[in-house]
This record gives C-alpha cells, sequence and structure tokens, in this order.
C-alpha cells in the first residue's frame, strides 16, 4: 500500500474517531450527571421507571405500545439526532455542530444507564442489560457511521468553497448518501429492536 493510500485512509477514518469520540465523552458526563441530582428528581425518575415497569408486567401492554415506543424511537435517533447532522453537514460550522449533537445523544445514554445502575444496583443492572444495551448496539455504531459521514460531506463542502477541491459536489453528495444509507440501516434496526424487542426482555426481567 503506497504512503499516498495510507493517508487517504486516515484521512476517512478521523470523521468517524471524531463522533465516536463525542458520544463516548458525553456518555461519561451523562454519568458523572447523576452525582448531582437532587433527592426530588431522584425519587421522580424512580417512580416513573417503577411505573413503567408495572405496566410492562400487563398481559398486553408490550403489543399495545411497540408502535408508541418505535415512534419515540424515531423521534429521538432520526428527528432530534440524525436530522440536525444532516442540516449540520450542509452548513460552514458542520463539524462542531455534528460533535455536539453526538455529545448530547451520548449523554442520554450515559445518563439513562448509570441512574439505573445507581438508583436501583443489582436490578438496574440487569435492566440496563435488557432495556438499554441492545437497541444501543446498533444506535452508537449507525450514529458513528451516519455523524462521520456528515463530518466528511461537510469538509468536503467547505473545501469546494475555498477552492481547496475541485471534485464536482455530485460525487461528493453520492458519497455521502452510500455512506449515511449505511448508518442510517442500522440505525433503524436499533429503532425496531428497541421498540419490538427490549420490551420483551424487559417482560421477562420483571416476571422474573
Amino acid at each position: 500500500m503506497s504512503a499516498k493510500s495510507r493517508s487517504k485512509g486516515r484521512e476517512s477514518l478521523w470523521p468517524y474517531f471524531l463522533v465516536a469520540l463525542m458520544l463516548f465523552i458525553g456518555i461519561g458526563f451523562g454519568v458523572m450527571a447523576t452525582k448531582v441530582l437532587q433527592r426530588e428528581q431522584r425519587i421522580e425518575l424512580t417512580a416513573y421507571l417503577e411505573s413503567y415497569f408495572n405496566f410492562v408486567g400487563q398481559g398486553d401492554a408490550i403489543q399495545r405500545a411497540s408502535s408508541s415506543l418505535l415512534k419515540e424511537a424515531l423521534n429521538l435517533n432520526l428527528l432530534k439526532t440524525v436530522l440536525p447532522m444532516l442540516f449540520a453537514s450542509l452548513s460552514l460550522v458542520g463539524v462542531p455542530l455534528i460533535a455536539v449533537v453526538a455529545f448530547l445523544r451520548g449523554f442520554i445514554v450515559g445518563f439513562g444507564g448509570a441512574f439505573l445502575i445507581r438508583e436501583m444496583q443489582w436490578k438496574g443492572s440487569l435492566v440496563f442489560l435488557a432495556g438499554l444495551l441492545p437497541q444501543n448496539i446498533f444506535l452508537i455504531p449507525g450514529l458513528i457511521i451516519f455523524g462521520g459521514a456528515a463530518v466528511i460531506f461537510s469538509g468536503n463542502i467547505i473545501s469546494i468553497l475555498i477552492g481547496a477541491k475541485r471534485q464536482p459536489l455530485k460525487k461528493d453528495v453520492q458519497e455521502f448518501f452510500g455512506r449515511s444509507a449505511v448508518g442510517l440501516l442500522v440505525i433503524l434496526l436499533g429503532c425496531f429492536m428497541e421498540a419490538y424487542v427490549t420490551p420483551g426482555f424487559l417482560r421477562l426481567l420483571v416476571r422474573f
């Protein structure tokens, strides 16, 4: 492999590393945020979780809730994460904006997981493994793929605008859609996992 090919490979990988780094930094801050919650906030959140587990344990609750859960998953992961990344990629400050979106998404994951484990201890750990981990096995890689593609696209637009790159924008758009389509597919798998699979895991856990 030539030095030019290795250099190009590193250039194409750093956007994905950036998004992954911001996601995991966000997760870390989310974990730390649970330590500063006030007692009233902890009680309110714990009561909400207990009511959710009671609901999941009811007969046909999962079937009735699946469409609602899917809608919420799509809202969080597509409308509130992917769409802002897409719009950010079209701006001159796309890279920092995408990094912020990745950080906030990671914060939500870190806060939710840490709160469960911190407040419910061993039971919270089981709930995390059954209710949060399965979908995030898909969602986090999917967001890294999509976010990295958005960073690359944003950088290409800037390079064309300042005259540092002469490749037609049409080719950049095609490459972006090709990369982002993979990320979107993985994210959608995570959304369906969250709506139709993890509630079943939680129901088994509640019964156990």
